[in-house]
């Protein structure tokens, strides 16, 4: 039972596994496209934020060269205006670093004249991803960038000392030319590896997010062609299942309607024949007369008792499920025997027992229900014309299973009803001691079993019935 419910519950997760995997794929999907947009995005914003750079630090030096020329305080004031712009993200870019208050950041950016829609993507992708490669390297060129810068402030103080002091003469003019020029060859060469840093960045981001969809997407493709396949699968065993159940039903029909048929009848038999003997009984004054009466009445009364018992047998094969536990063969052979021992010439057939096993694991009610039946037909059908009459009972074990092994040397079994005794309320032409529902009981609680029974008998010579059930019948219950 317990093997079967961990099948059972194996084959309901498997429709629920192809579904699970088709969520956490597209949650992964969705996380990583958002992530991967949140990247770009920011990228974007830094190569943007670098071209402000660029232009702030050459409109600076444009300004710077302009005022060493011409000593026009307006262009000096236009310099720091536009050196401003580097400055400030370099300010920003040293409290990522400090992990400084979030507005001073922001300030620094916005100093940069980044966009105020960006910052926070900036902000984000720096905290997160500086040690990426790539990222990494356009921060190192940064860094680089913001000594140049340094450099050109100190270059840009001293110029305008020396020009509001009237000291700078030409040579010195050059020669300041020539190191604004230096920086600015470096910082041109700073910024393209900053924004090549960068490029190279996003066009690995967009390559690794290629290949991130076409696999999640393969694998969601495949996930929801498997719980298709289940699905379907699921549904035609579910439609023949359905069948087969519809089938038994019909066949479940049709055998209630001949066992209500079969049982009504032979219910009301015993019944009229009773009433017709106490009528024939009012009239009799002889006495052995009516206790021969009163001994037909017992026989009816007593196949009455027999066909009550057989539909409660039946009744409970029906409906009780099938459960192992460890039952007494032994113990329910002797019980069945001291219950027909008041039958008459009971007592003068000879039970011989040879029980190779006595406890086994099984189903107690169906154990009772076959060797009842099986007992109780050996003894009603034993040939009284035979001096020795003898039912033998064996029980031994061959290979995995149980053998129960009934023999009688009875009135036996036609040979041409031998493939019909087990069909419910069959009796043969000269059976006038049975229901025909025995037999059919001994079957259906075998079957229930997961066991089979055969049987082989000769007129007037007997009969011998062989049960075989699994030994490890717990585990298919």
């Amino acid at each position: 039972m317990t093997e079967n419910k961990i099948l059972e519950n194996f084959k309901r997760s498997n429709i629920f596994i192809p579904l699970i995997i088709i969520i956490i794929s597209c949650s992964s999907l969705i996380i990583i496209n958002y992530l991967t947009i949140k990247i770009l995005s920011a990228s974007r914003a830094y190569v943007n934020g670098e071209s402000h750079y660029s232009k702030g630090q050459k409109d600076a030096t444009r300004h710077l060269i302009t005022y060493l020329f011409t000593n026009d305080t307006t262009q000096w004031k236009l310099f720091h205006e536009e050196l401003s712009v580097p400055i400030g993200d370099k300010t920003a870019r040293i409290g990522l670093v400090n992990n400084s208050d979030i507005e001073i950041i922001k300030d620094g950016f916005r100093a940069g004249r980044n966009d105020e829609r960006d910052l926070d993507d900036i902000i984000w992708l720096f905290k997160h991803f500086h040690s990426v490669p790539f990222l990494a390297k356009a921060i190192n060129e940064w860094e680089k960038g913001d000594q140049l810068i340094d450099q050109l402030a100190l270059i840009g103080n001293e110029v305008h000392k020396k020009i509001s002091a009237n000291t700078l003469s030409p040579d010195e003019k050059e020669k300041i030319l020539q190191q604004i020029n230096s920086i600015t060859y470096k910082l041109t060469i700073n910024e393209r590896n900053f924004s090549d840093s960068l490029g190279e960045g996003t066009r690995l981001i967009k390559t690794y997010l290629l290949f991130t969809n076409i696999f999640f997407t393969l694998i969601i493709i495949g996930s929801v062609s498997i719980y298709y396949s289940v699905m379907i699968n699921k549904l035609r065993r579910s439609k023949q299942e359905t069948e087969d159940k519809n089938r038994n039903l019909i066949l479940a029909n049709k055998e209630l309607d001949k066992f209500v048929y079969s049982a009504s009848h032979d219910l009301r038999s015993p019944i009229s024949s009773l009433k017709g003997l106490i009528e024939i009984i009012k009239l009799e004054d002889d006495l052995d007369e009516i206790r021969d009466y009163l001994d037909l009445m017992h026989q009816s009364l007593d196949k009455q008792d027999q066909f009550i018992r057989e539909i409660i047998d039946y009744s409970r094969n029906k409906r009780k499920k099938v459960t192992a536990a460890s039952v007494s063969l032994n113990e329910i052979i002797d019980e069945i025997i001291s219950q027909h021992f008041y039958i008459k010439g009971t007592n003068e057939i000879a039970i011989k027992k040879d029980l190779s096993v006595d406890e086994v694991q099984s189903d107690g009610l169906r154990l009772k229900i076959i060797l009842n039946n099986l007992l109780s037909n050996a003894i009603k059908y034993s040939d009284e014309k035979k001096e020795k009459r003898y039912i033998s009972i064996k029980t031994y074990t061959k290979g995995e299973f149980y053998k129960i092994e009934i023999e009688d040397n009875g009135i036996g079994i036609n040979k041409e009803y031998q493939v019909k005794i087990f069909e419910m309320f069959f009796v043969t032409n000269n059976n006038k001691k049975g229901s025909g529902l025995g037999l059919y009981l001994v079957k259906e609680a075998v079957e229930n079993l997961k066991g089979n029974i055969t049987v082989d008998s000769k007129m007037n010579i007997g009969s011998k019935f062989i049960v075989t059930i699994p030994i490890q019948h717990e585990c298919q219950l």
